[in-house]
Parts: C-alpha cells; sequence; structure tokens
C-alpha cells in the first residue's frame, strides 16, 4: 500500500514506516508534525507492547485529546498513521489492517 493512499483520506496528518529502531524509511506528513519524532514513537510503543505481549507481531490505535495513532508491526518495520480524532476511523483501520 502506498502512503499516499492512507494520506489522502480527510484529516489524516501524516503516515509513515519506520524501522524496529524507530529512523524513518518512508513518511508523508502535513506541515507542523514531526515525522522522525511520531516513527520514534510509534517503534517504541510495539517495542513495548510486543515484549509484554511475548508476541511477533502487534497492532496498537492509541487515542489522545486531540488525535488517533495507529501502529501495525510489519514485516519491513513499524507501519504508522497520525489523524485527528474526527477522521473515518473505520475506513483507516481497514487500511491499516490490509498491510503486510
Amino acid at each position: 500500500m502506498k502512503l499516499e493512499e492512507i494520506t489522502r483520506i480527510p484529516r489524516v496528518l501524516g503516515a509513515g514506516l519506520a524501522t524496529d529502531d524507530g529512523f524513518i524509511v518512508e513518511s508523508q506528513f502535513t506541515v507542523g508534525y514531526d515525522a522522525e519524532k511520531s516513527a520514534a514513537m510509534a517503534a517504541q510503543i510495539i517495542r513495548v507492547t510486543m515484549q509484554s505481549l511475548t508476541t511477533k507481531n502487534a497492532s496498537v490505535v492509541l487515542y489522545t485529546r486531540n488525535s488517533v495513532f495507529f501502529i501495525k508491526k510489519v514485516e519491513e518495520g513499524v507501519f504508522f498513521v497520525i489523524c485527528q480524532r474526527d477522521a473515518n476511523l473505520g475506513l483507516i483501520k481497514i487500511k491499516v489492517d490490509r498491510i503486510t
């Protein structure tokens, strides 16, 4: 799946692929959002989740006051999407779930 497919969805602020260590491989973000910080945070959240649950793969949906953070462990690293809370979360989740 291409990043543009997700970032075209209204109210998606950005999406990216990071290494397991949190370094950006590819990203597409709107102005004002830090892709590197988001990648590092996504990698850390997935790492802790996988260690805690003793699993090889994991997906996390993190809700904050203003945004929603989708994170998924994929073969190439960690895929992540940040969107506003009023975005079409169901559509975004479907797109994220299709990523392998």
